[in-house]
């Protein structure tokens, strides 16, 4: 009868004490990654108490204050720490060892049987580190036109706080290499930074060759068709804007004769690193002017020659929103003080016109312009 009315969980020894295996209340958990998890420990002494309450003196399951002072005594007397419990990895064994130095003060005051031995767990089931090239998730490009283009790096990487840097980002030219380094400091840092987030890069630098960059126009032949024709139409379109404010002329005609290039003699200039001028032979009416034959009805008309310069003309042509292949264009400026007219343009009677007489006029005012440069013409008769 006394058997049937023990609780399962109590074995009576021959001398009426409960036999209690700690390891029985004793878990061993595993956190972290692969080669570097930690081990933590985790006993329940309540459970302990609760499996075998008259072993305890305890006679009721609702007696919580001395479930709670057992609890205590355990707590206080019966420990123990894993032998490792850093730089895990699966397959480690890893051991529990108990402190039985207070094994017989609890044997004393309670009638219990402490059946303490180490309990020795496998580690297992930690997730591994992934693998990544860091340069996978890197878009690299270059902009701008060289010797002056820059790169731009993109990052779309799976882990935090950690950034690419280039040994260089401006000053590029087509077909230079530069260097890019996957976060900073030392690898074993950088490797660290990566492991506490679940990765493990496997290079930290990679060499990219400079490309796709515009590059200067250094001779007319560099100058595609399209390119030259897209300058063209843009230079005529604005002389038509700039006739259609005319009250004292009237444009008859622009022709292109062709195109200079100027690119400075030696090293660069101050004004720039080429200026392509377009020169046209413009054909305008005077307005109101006199027949000089009573016996026709012929009007008065000026032939001059006019420009439009683009400064740092670029190739290949980048197209875009851009009408022209190159970082602005200049057109004839000029100033009036009383009868006198300064800069580029010359008076006809009273009548004012942007541009020169001359097509040497007009290659002195280019030349004073472009200092220090040399010129390269496609014009007839000037090559």
């Amino acid at each position: 009868m006394l058997l049937a009315v023990l609780s399962a969980a109590v074995m009576l020894t021959g001398c009426g004490r409960a036999k209690i295996d700690p390891n029985d209340y004793l878990e061993l958990r595993f956190s972290g990654l692969d080669t570097a998890a930690a081990a933590s420990c985790c006993i329940d002494y309540r459970k302990m108490v609760t499996d075998n309450l008259r072993a305890f003196g305890i006679k009721s399951p609702d007696d919580v204050m001395g479930i709670s002072r057992a609890e205590d005594e355990l707590r206080e007397c019966l420990g123990g720490a894993p032998d490792r419990d850093l730089m895990l990895s699966n397959g480690d064994i890893v051991t529990f060892a108990w402190d039985r130095g207070e094994l017989e003060r609890l044997e004393k005051e309670y009638r219990i049987r402490l059946c303490v031995s180490d309990k020795e767990v496998t580690v297992r089931g930690l997730d591994q580190a992934k693998r990544f090239d860091p340069f996978d998730f890197l878009d690299v490009g270059f902009l701008g036109t060289e010797p002056e283009g820059e790169v731009n790096l993109v990052s779309r990487l799976p882990v935090r706080d950690i950034v690419f840097s280039a040994d260089r980002f401006g000053g590029l030219s087509n077909g230079d290499r530069i260097k890019v380094s996957f976060g900073s400091g030392s690898e074993e840092q950088i490797k660290e930074e990566c492991f506490a987030q679940g990765f493990v890069p496997l290079c930290f630098e990679k060499e990219y060759t400079v490309s796709g960059l515009g590059r200067f126009v250094k001779k007319l032949r560099d100058i595609d068709s399209a390119s030259y024709k897209k300058m063209d139409r843009f230079a005529q379109e604005e002389l038509e804007k700039l006739s259609g404010a005319w009250t004292d002329k009237k444009l008859e005609g622009a022709k292109l004769l062709g195109a200079e290039l100027y690119t400075p003699a030696e090293g660069e200039a101050k004004w720039g690193r080429n200026a392509l001028c377009y020169v046209y032979e413009v054909t305008a009416e005077i307005c109101g002017s006199k027949p000089k034959d009573s016996k026709t009805d012929k009007k008065e008309s000026i032939k001059y020659y006019y420009f439009t310069y683009f400064l740092n003309v670029y190739v290949p042509d980048s197209g875009g929103d851009s009408p022209f292949p190159a970082e602005c264009a200049g057109f004839p400026s000029y100033s009036e003080f009383y009868t006198s007219i300064y800069g580029d343009a010359f008076k006809a009677g009273d009548v004012v016109f942007e541009g020169f007489r001359t097509l040497d006029e007009l290659d002195t005012a280019m030349a004073d312009r472009f200092a220090g440069s040399v010129c390269e013409t496609d014009i007839k008769g000037k090559q």
